[in-house]
């Protein structure tokens, strides 16, 4: 590469540093609840389709495109994940959208079959819309000064302009004819077409006033008359115009699929038949600035939660009820977080999948395979991992390869019910040899064998360098282990009482036992790792509690303390660290169901608004491999170590050469600019794409201030 791109980069680089203002940088709410609303995909508002057996979308904060197979409720992820894309459009076995790889816009195609993507223009300049039907592709391009629309045939790859006035917008293609507004009469928009086998454009309908938003089907056209005061339907082959609508409400981006077609009313969905006069209410609240598809019996289109996040619905004419969609949708259970994620199981009529929801940037994905059957999952910063019952196995996504791997195979017989997840470690217990404890290291794939339990233990947990495990000695008495991975050597830390969990935090043990006597009770306890001993945590008199759990300085457990009745138990957090009650809580209203602790936060099932809806709380702020320092052996030398890459504040990196040197020792390829760097704002501009063109950059830093901007180095 030569050095004059570089320079001149740099200078572009340097010269908006007087542009830089401080803006706060993203954080989670420590104490805030959050409601993991992933029943429908959130998405990005740049659009989405459905058609005949597909659905595609844009997830927010992603840049691949969701290909939704209706039949069988699966996702594909298509497209390039660096480039930005907009306006995915689906019809038949291709995906269309418009990508910014090249440095501008072009029209990008998916053929689904073939799993395989092709460049159909190679200008950079398509506008912002674009259709697709069967083989003919239609959208917007301004490579002859003004706007006009262009016609691309899948099957001869031959490309024709389709109108000449320079004021085209809004195609629309079916699969004899393109329409278009155009406003070549400089006042207002009026609908032309054009007849792909004559190869001629035509006047469809040129009158006062405008007529704009077609949408085509066959050879009829429907389109707003007047800003949205009513639609109307023009038929090419009679050309005769009909009015659809008469009331007096604001009529906006229709869609059509043959003689049904559906609008917005304001935010009202609203559907009609283009031979009947009655129209319908499907839906309110809906997004207005995203128009809705119909394909068939389905209309697709988009809502707005109480965070004012994008997602997407689907209403079933057939059924007529508003349906889910995706492989997000369902009843979801067994919840577990980390400082940046949580998963959970999510069951619906056809399917169950392990979902993973990224805190910071508010996106779920399904990351369990179809036809599995999974249960139990659990998360790190860097690994899930879920029992799956089909395959008898222990299953493991690499979060950050994006990458799923059985652990365990068809040798061994994991208990499904004992394994636990800390990091890069995951403790199991193989069945088949006589209850072995199996330390398996995700990472490096190496297994170690811990210890030979006598029998099924009560609980088994990990947590940095300890693993513990009970065991039962006989009814109502119990033992409690203690390993240290670093020695590989186990204790006995606790025996000869009743005992049923135990559970690991930052520098304790703790557990529930019960204590005999005029007043029995279950009261925590707790084991000094630091000083070896053990110590009573919590007590009260013919009260009890119950199933601790530890994470970092923090015990969940069950409490009937201040409960009328001794069979009404609640949750508390209580600090071992502070000795008190936790200052952070949920709210009065939650209705708690299988809560876990992990990480820096607490999930639960809660269903206080009548479905049940996945919460989580942090209560601490997450943890980070942060190294400041700048020695000379420190590979991070200043930045922030991700895993599968390093980001460093931009200042710093522009600092003792440290840009220039990251150029030396790495490829370009895996060089970036990012602004808002792992929120749901991120923009990420690869250093190959800000050298062939730097005002790209000079855009991003225009948009970011000092605080969010840094350099991404990928592993």
């Amino acid at each position: 590469m030569k050095r004059k791109p570089i320079q001149s980069m740099m200078a572009a680089v340097m010269l908006v540093t007087t542009l830089w203002s401080g803006t706060p940088a993203f954080a989670n709410s420590v104490g805030a609840e959050v409601k993991i609303n992933s029943g429908q995909p959130q998405i990005s508002k740049d659009g989405f389709d459905i058609a005949e057996d597909y659905a595609v979308w844009i997830v927010e904060g992603e840049k691949t495109i969701t290909l939704y197979d209706l039949d069988d409720s699966t996702e594909t992820k298509i497209g390039d994940s660096r480039s930005a894309k907009t306006n995915p459009k689906v019809d038949g076995k291709y995906v269309v959208w418009i990508d910014s790889r090249h440095g501008g816009s072009d029209v990008y195609l998916y053929d689904i079959s073939k799993k395989k993507e092709k460049r159909i223009t190679s200008d950079s300049t398509v506008g912002t819309d674009i259709e697709i039907y069967g083989n003919n592709i239609v959208w917007t391009d301004t490579r002859n000064k003004g706007t006009d629309v262009y016609l691309y045939n899948i099957s001869t790859d031959t490309e024709e302009q389709v109108s000449t006035s320079g004021a085209a917008s809004k195609p629309t293609v079916s699969q004899s004819y393109v329409a278009w507004q155009d406003k070549r009469n400089k006042k207002d928009a009026d609908i032309y077409y054009y007849d792909i086998k004559a190869q001629e454009e035509k006047e469809a309908v040129v009158s006062t006033g405008e007529q704009t938003n077609p949408v085509i089907d066959g050879d009829q056209i429907v389109y707003e008359q007047f800003g949205g005061d009513q639609l109307y339907m023009y038929t090419i082959r009679t050309k005769r115009n009909k009015k659809l609508t008469s009331d007096s409400s604001i009529k906006s981006v229709p869609h059509l699929y043959e003689d049904t077609y559906v609008y917005l009313s304001k935010s009202t969905l609203m559907l009609g038949d283009v031979d009947e006069d009655d129209v319908e209410k499907i839906s309110s609240r809906v997004y207005s600035r995203l128009q809705p598809r119909i394909y068939e019996d389905y209309i697709l289109f988009a809502k707005t939660d109480e965070e004012g996040r994008v997602r997407l619905h689907m209403y079933d004419l057939d059924e007529d009820e508003e349906v889910t969609l995706g492989g997000e949708s369902g009843d979801p259970s067994d919840p577990a977080g980390s400082d940046r994620y949580v998963v959970y199981v999510s069951s619906a009529k056809r399917a169950s999948n392990v979902i993973l929801y990224d805190v910071e940037t508010g996106a779920s994905q399904v990351i369990s395979k179809t036809d599995s059957d999974p249960i139990r999952p659990l998360v790190s910063n860097r690994y899930a991992v879920w029992y799956d019952k089909s395959d008898k196995a222990l299953m493991s996504y690499d979060i950050r390869k994006g990458k799923l791997s059985k652990v365990t195979d068809k040798s061994v017989k994991p208990l499904r019910d004992y394994y636990e997840l800390d990091g890069n470690n995951l403790i199991w217990i193989n069945e088949d040899r006589r209850n072995q404890l199996v330390l398996t290291n995700l990472s490096t794939g190496k297994n170690v064998d811990v210890a030979r339990l006598s029998k099924d233990p009560l609980s088994i947990d990990i947590y940095g360098e300890y693993i513990t495990w009970v065991l039962e000695d006989s009814r109502n008495k119990a033992t409690i282990y203690l390993y240290d991975i670093d020695r590989d050597r186990d204790s006995k830390i606790r025996s000869g009482v009743q005992v049923e969990k135990a559970s690991i935090g930052d520098n304790f043990v703790v557990w529930s036992e019960y204590a005999e006597g005029t007043d029995p009770s279950w009261d925590l306890y707790y084991y000094d790792l630091d000083r070896g001993r053990t110590n009573l945590l919590l007590r009260w008199n013919s009260r009890d509690q119950l199933d601790p759990q530890a994470s970092r300085n923090m015990v969940l457990f069950t409490d009937n303390r201040l409960s009328p009745k001794p069979r009404d138990f609640y949750f508390e957090l209580f600090d071992v660290e502070e000795d008190s009650f936790s200052k952070y809580y949920w709210k009065d209203e939650a209705k708690m169901e299988s809560p876990r602790i992990g990480g820096n936060r607490v999930v639960w099932i809660d269903e206080r608004d009548g479905d049940p809806f996945v919460y989580t709380m942090a209560f601490a702020k997450a943890r980070e491999d942060e190294d400041d320092d700048d020695d000379d052996d420190d590979t991070d030398n200043g930045g922030i170590d991700y895993g599968d890459y390093t980001d460093y504040p931009f200042a710093k990196a522009l600092e003792d050469d440290l840009f220039l040197d990251l150029l030396d020792n790495h490829d370009f390829d895996d060089i970036a600019f990012v602004a808002f760097a792992r929120t749901n704002k991120e923009i990420v501009l690869y250093l190959n794409d800000a050298l062939d063109n730097s005002d790209r950059l000079l855009d991003l830093l225009d948009d970011a201030g000092m605080d969010d901007l840094s350099i991404r180095v990928y592993k």
